[in-house]
């Protein structure tokens, strides 16, 4: 049963991989929501790793390491020897940060903006012709950070660390969750995330959008949301649980 709280008779449906949604889980908790789980992405490791692992080889070539998430962190990381010469690390945000200090490594910056323009912003004024910069990201990532950081005129190496799916259970369960029932609060934290939830209804989707009340992680989760037609969504002022949480409290009454 949900405690007392300002989300309290609320369901909220968390959607992050299943290795990260228990903090946001308890975090909707606090708040009085009933909390359901339905992972609507898993990290699996890219088909040809070899780019990946020849990078981390040569980390110590490059003059800035530049991470863009925590599942990028545990991609990566591992295949860096704990006693190579590390360049400066430029984060995206906290649960960036934390997951390279788990990996025993050190965080030189933390983007306040966080996302690939709020590196960009951070870092770009340093580089130029002559600066490498390593870029481990997710497949499909956008070319936003890559592509601002070329203009300055540094060599910049971007390479596949992990790959994203839909898991297979998360059909069953989302017809359990959303079969005759409104879809209600959902959590969103990239727009993967997104794509593969509207996937999920399919032909419904048109027909059932309206009840949805979206909560997203940032502006660009925001952007996906609004792409599909969502206009129901409270946006976290930062990627947190706790900020996700206070987007979603303010937004219970619009």
């Amino acid at each position: 049963m949900s405690a007392a709280g300002p989300l309290a008779g609320q369901r909220v449906v968390i959607t992050r991989a299943a290795h990260q949604a228990a903090e946001s889980g308890e975090a909707f908790r606090r708040a009085g929501a009933e909390v359901v789980f339905l992972p609507l992405i898993e990290v699996v490791e890219v088909a040809d790793p070899k780019p990946l692992t020849l990078a981390a080889s040569r980390i110590d070539t490059f003059d800035h390491l530049v991470l863009t998430s925590a599942n990028t962190v545990r991609a990566f990381l591992p295949w860096v020897s704990p006693s190579a010469k590390m360049p400066p690390i430029t984060v995206v945000g906290p649960a960036t940060a934390a997951a390279v200090s788990e990996h025993g490594f050190t965080v030189a910056e933390t983007a306040v903006r966080t996302d690939a323009e709020g590196l960009v912003e951070l870092l770009g004024p340093r580089l130029g012709p002559g600066r490498r910069v390593l870029v481990p990201q997710a497949d499909d990532a956008r070319p936003t950070l890559v592509e601002g950081l070329r203009e300055t005129g540094a060599e910049v190496v971007a390479v596949d660390a992990y790959s994203k799916r839909l898991p297979v259970a998360s059909v069953e369960r989302a017809a359990e969750l959303f079969d005759g029932v409104p879809l209600g609060w959902v959590s969103f934290t990239s727009p993967r995330i997104v794509r593969h939830f509207v996937e999920l209804l399919g032909t419904d989707w048109e027909a059932r959008r309206g009840e949805l009340r979206a909560v997203s992680i940032g502006r660009v989760t925001t952007r996906a949301l609004e792409s599909y037609g969502v206009e129901r969504i409270a946006t976290a002022d930062q990627p947190t649980p706790e900020d996700m949480v206070r987007a979603a409290v303010e937004g219970t009454g619009n």
